[in-house]
């Protein structure tokens, strides 16, 4: 894979993207056009995020990741700079042609995510997972936004921040050797078996609170069938981190990863 499009991890921003899709689709009852707008600017923004968090990361990379662009040395760090202020300034520059609320969340998140890869992550503890649950799950709100009103999808970002939050969390102790010598993340300071209670305790919550879109009536009995499939891939996710270490963490952070793609599909097909 080029490594310009590597670093931009475009599965990733391809999910932000199609999350934004359904929450407009869902808010709006109806296709928009300004959703493909509004998920190009979540694309960027992501990509964005996901480069400046390896261009601050590289050291750490060299330990847990050595084959990715930065340090495999593919990718120059001045030229990754250079590329990174582009994806920012382009999504939002785009987002203005929504509305001017994208605009500000755009804007928002751009600072945050760089925030986030300068100085939250290495600060570590629970707020470095909170902080990129929140912009997983912002995608969400953000295509609600881009088309009418957030408050019908605030919900599905609330779902979409517990299960991320476990996840960044997990991947913490997937990388606990590398964090320990740069990063003081929640692993490393409490331990992954306390971490890990962490991280069930947000699935478990996000399980128990995922019938309420439908109890709401926003989603149909589809999405109830479809996300209880979600949370037992959520669930067994947990029971993979029973001795927490690196191979359990990197099968249990995975796990979610497919929980949340059927989720996603939840989401999709509740709407109709």
């Amino acid at each position: 894979m080029n490594p310009y499009l590597q670093i931009l991890r475009p599965h990733n921003c391809l999910v932000a993207g199609v999350a934004v899709i359904i929450a407009a689709l869902i808010t709006a009852k109806i296709f928009s056009p300004v959703s493909l707008i509004a998920a190009l600017v979540a694309f960027l923004v992501c990509g964005a995020g996901n480069a400046i968090n390896d261009y601050y990361d590289i050291e750490i990379d060299k330990i847990n990741r050595p084959k990715r662009p930065l340090p495999s040395g593919r990718i120059h760090p001045r030229n990754a700079m250079k590329y990174i202020l582009i994806l920012y300034s382009s999504g939002i520059f785009i987002s203005i042609f929504i509305n001017i609320y994208a605009f500000i969340i755009a804007a928002f998140n751009s600072v945050v995510s760089y925030l986030y890869a300068w100085k939250i992550k290495n600060k570590g503890g629970i707020w470095k997972s909170l902080t990129v649950s929140y912009l997983v799950a912002s995608p969400f709100f953000f295509g609600g936004i881009a088309v009418g009103s957030p408050t019908v999808t605030i919900i599905l970002s609330i779902l979409a921040g517990f299960a991320n939050t476990a996840r960044e969390i997990i991947k913490d102790i997937e990388d606990l050797e590398g964090d320990k010598k740069f990063a003081n993340t929640l692993p490393a300071a409490i331990g992954p078996k306390k971490a890990s209670v962490i991280a069930g305790i947000s699935i478990i919550t996000g399980a128990l609170i995922s019938p309420m879109p439908y109890l709401m009536g926003i989603l149909n009995q589809k999405y109830l069938i479809a996300v209880s499939v979600a949370d037992i891939i959520f669930i067994y996710s947990i029971i993979l981190l029973k001795h927490p270490g690196r191979e359990s963490a990197r099968k249990s952070q995975k796990t979610i990863k497919a929980g949340m793609i059927v989720a996603l599909f939840a989401f999709v097909i509740g709407i109709f």
